[in-house]
């Protein structure tokens, strides 16, 4: 499993709009892409940020998203599309016991 973290600095008054409207189009769409295992929101009260965690089964099929899904998905944040403050990329490591 791979996880997608993204940090976004959004102004604690839009928190529940921005989070909102990314469950209705971020999420949503997401949930048709092959791969996608869900996702989880985080939020900084003291930084105002919003981090998001998205799983995914594999590098390659996150990375097999279609630039213009993202780009369809991105047009309908409408005037709630904040850029991305920071972004990284983790490996799922399970051990044997």
């Amino acid at each position: 499993m791979v996880i997608e973290w993204l940090k976004f600095k959004v102004p604690q008054e839009t928190w529940e709009q921005f989070i909102q409207r990314d469950q209705e189009v971020w999420t949503a769409g997401l949930k048709s892409c092959d791969g996608f295992l869900g996702k989880e929101v985080w939020v900084d009260p003291v930084e105002n940020e919003v981090v998001m965690l998205i799983r995914w089964e594999t590098r390659e099929k996150w990375k097999s998203v279609p630039q213009s899904t993202i780009d369809e998905l991105d047009a309908k944040m409408g005037d709630l599309q904040i850029a991305i403050a920071e972004s990284r990329e983790y490996q799922v490591r399970k051990f044997l016991h």
